[in-house]
């Protein structure tokens, strides 16, 4: 099977992983693939990933609540914008996105950080020759750079994501989150700098668009727009 009928066919957003806990041989396996083929800005590599593995139920239900209060104060402030009418009645019944259960209910939690970089020999002859500004190194300059890092997260996530799916395994993204380390270390989790990304890992059990259907709620129309709106030739 190509690359294109594996994420095609094989990539889809979890609601409930399986009891069954990938080897943790095998989430090395795929943790070193994807970090060995991903490209880095001066090979820096400025951030980290957490693996809360299937001894941390605790802290990953305290990093859900995380999400929680995220997606709480964004609908909080949509409503005081008036730019949406159903966001207060979401808040006062309590509901839950249940997109967000995988990050609490799972055999492995990544979660990815900012990370401060030390220059490889080198481009420490490039500062000390060339004056090269090796920005990674900088804790002033964490969030100065969140953009580029954050690209390269994104090419960590998918090369994740073929290698997971390769093995068999299934897994899901999130990107709502609180991102202010000060949060985090008030619950008592050791993270030093800024989230950026979460992914979850195992073998799922029942996906997003199952449960849609199931329900009777047309995941038929939950769609990406068309290719023609996004790719446009100049």
């Amino acid at each position: 099977m190509n690359n294109f009928d594996i994420l095609e066919n094989k990539r889809k957003h979890i609601r409930r992983y399986s009891d069954r806990v990938p080897d943790k041989e095998i989430i090395d396996r795929i943790l070193w693939k994807s970090w060995k083929t991903s490209p880095s800005k001066n090979n820096a590599m400025p951030y980290e990933i957490n693996v809360w593995g299937p001894d941390k139920r605790g802290e990953k239900i305290k990093i859900h609540s995380l999400c929680v209060r995220n997606h709480r104060n964004v609908e909080e402030k949509a409503a005081d914008d008036k730019l949406s009418v159903h966001s207060y009645e979401y808040i006062h019944k309590g509901a839950q996105n249940p997109d967000y259960e995988h990050i609490k209910l799972n055999p492995y939690l990544f979660t990815i950080h900012s990370r401060l970089s030390k220059p490889n020999k080198f481009y420490q002859k490039k500062i000390e020759i060339e004056t090269h500004f090796f920005d990674q190194q900088y804790e002033s300059y964490i969030n100065r750079i969140i953009d580029s890092v954050a690209v390269e997260v994104g090419l960590f996530a998918q090369n994740f994501t073929n290698y997971a799916l390769e093995e068999g395994l299934d897994i899901s993204y999130n990107s709502c989150f609180k991102r202010d380390p000060k949060l985090w270390h008030e619950l008592g989790l050791p993270i030093k700098y800024r989230p950026i990304l979460m992914i979850t890992c195992g073998y799922g059990e029942l996906y997003r668009r199952q449960d849609l259907k199931d329900k009777n709620k047309m995941p038929e129309e939950d769609r990406k727009p068309d290719s023609k709106d996004i790719i446009k030739w100049i």
